[in-house]
């Protein structure tokens, strides 16, 4: 050390030492401080690795950050494909939900399991299923309040007793076929939980539903949504959908009750909470959401937390809560909400209602319900019987109030269309145990023919129309 001026002291910059001897502390120091603990840690890591008695179980690779990938992963597949899909489909004249429909399918066990079943199991694996449930049902309902909403803005005026008669018409039909089919069906086909009459009430019900949303889509991409035959079409599947859907809440509330007092209580339950909703909460939400006129971000706010409300009562009830979706969108205040209603629809149409389909598709396996010629003949029996039932009242009973054989005829073809709303009964009555797995794969196929064939009939009947029509001029 060396003394300064002020008195102070300041180490020396010279070295101590030579440079052979600071070199071999500094490799003793390293040894010591680095090599000799990472040797030890290594040891100590084979002991741990190769004492039996105090093996740990390796950490499964399918982790919380594992399942979180598979997750998102799963997310954007199933959005990708059903966008990809509904333009497909739309591209050979078929609406959108045909090819949603069809993308669901083949990322099920039925495709894309059968092909790449490890791409399949990492894809969707059992703790990420749960999630796409949930983000199925949130779709589910928000599609139920749209169709509510939108029946509730059909106008009778003018119309209302042919589309009333009409309506009855493409209800009976087909509700005898499913009755029919029930009874050939029960002992083979029918769910665990199904009893005699509540398996024809279901099936009957089923072959009734119109898709409302599909049929709109069909008359506006047609440029049939304004005319008179649109709009008679439209009336008949909101008068049919209402009543299929009470008589599927009914069948719901008396399914799986053990006593008929438990059942009886579930019914007056469901009619009770019909009766609040249109009697006292109908003109509570019309108040409110007028009150709410210059603040829409608030009467969203409203209507959606009044939608899950809803939802979660009726299922409390012990019926879907797709019925109380249904009944909150009928409930609600129709020409006031129409860009709140659109909001709703087009956010669960492109982010939601792909993982219904893929659930359904996920559910959907052909080979593991055996592909034989009894799933077959059953398959083309359901698919006639239900176009049967479909095209035949209707086209009879329009015939009757003055309708010419053509339009008829197209409006039967239009009736028979069933697409995402036939796919929600299907789900619903695999839940309640009212159909087997084959039954279930018979009944989307069935969905999928009938909704498919809708556009080609379409087309046919108009040129099999217009070449009359040309034949007639021809011979004046």
């Amino acid at each position: 050390m060396t003394p300064t001026p002020t008195g102070t002291v300041e180490l020396d910059p010279r070295p101590s030492g030579t440079p052979v001897s600071r070199r071999g502390a500094g490799a003793a120091v390293y040894a010591l401080t680095a090599i000799l603990p990472a040797l030890a840690a290594v040891g100590l890591l084979v002991m741990l690795g190769t004492s039996a008695g105090t093996a740990r179980p390796v950490p499964s690779a399918s982790g919380p950050v594992e399942h979180s990938v598979q997750l998102f992963a799963a997310i954007a597949v199933v959005i990708l494909a059903a966008r990809l899909f509904g333009r497909l489909a739309r591209g050979v004249g078929q609406p959108p939900v045909v090819g949603e429909i069809f993308a669901g399918l083949c990322l099920g066990p039925s495709v894309l399991g059968a092909l790449l079943p490890g791409v399949s199991a990492w894809l969707f694996p059992a703790e990420v299923r749960p999630v796409l449930q949930g983000l199925a049902d949130l779709g589910l309902i928000a599609l139920m309040f749209v169709v509510g909403q939108e029946t509730r803005q059909t106008s009778f005026r003018g119309q209302g007793g042919a589309a009333v008669t009409i309506a009855h018409a493409g209800i009976a039909g087909p509700f005898l076929g499913g009755a029919l089919l029930a009874s050939l069906l029960y002992r083979d086909w029918a769910g665990p939980q199904a009893s005699p009459v509540v398996f024809a009430m279901f099936l009957g019900s089923a072959l009734s539903i119109t898709a409302f949303p599909v049929l709109a889509r069909i008359l506006v991409e047609r440029d049939m949504f304004r005319t008179p035959l649109g709009r008679l079409s439209m009336l008949c599947a909101a008068i049919a959908d209402v009543v299929a859907w009470c008589l599927i809440a009914v069948m719901t509330a008396v399914a799986g009750r053990d006593t008929p007092v438990r059942a009886a209580l579930t019914v007056t339950l469901v009619l009770a909470y019909g009766v609040v909703m249109t009697w006292l909460v109908r003109p509570w939400l019309a108040r409110i959401l007028t009150a709410l006129e210059d603040r829409p971000e608030i009467r969203l706010l409203v209507l959606l937390a009044g939608l899950l409300a809803s939802s979660a009562v009726t299922s409390a009830i012990g019926i879907h809560a797709i019925f109380g979706a249904f009944l909150y969108g009928l409930c609600c205040p129709s020409g006031s909400l129409s860009r709140l209603t659109e909001r709703i629809n087009s956010v669960s149409g492109l982010l939601l209602l792909p993982f219904f389909f893929v659930g359904t598709g996920l559910r959907t396996d052909v080979w593991r319900s055996g592909l034989d010629a009894s799933l077959l003949g059953v398959t083309v029996l359901v698919v006639a019987v239900s176009m049967l039932g479909k095209l035949a009242g209707p086209m009879l009973m329009a015939r009757s109030t003055g309708l010419s054989w053509p339009d008829s005829a197209s409006l039967g073809v239009l009736l028979n269309a069933r697409g995402l709303t036939e796919l929600v009964v299907l789900n619903l009555g695999l839940a309640l145990g009212m159909l087997s797995e084959r039954l279930f794969v018979v009944l989307v196929v069935m969905a999928l023919v009938t909704t498919a064939a809708t556009a080609p009939l379409l087309s046919l009947l108009d040129r099999l129309t217009a070449r009359r029509r040309d034949g007639g001029a021809r011979r004046l």
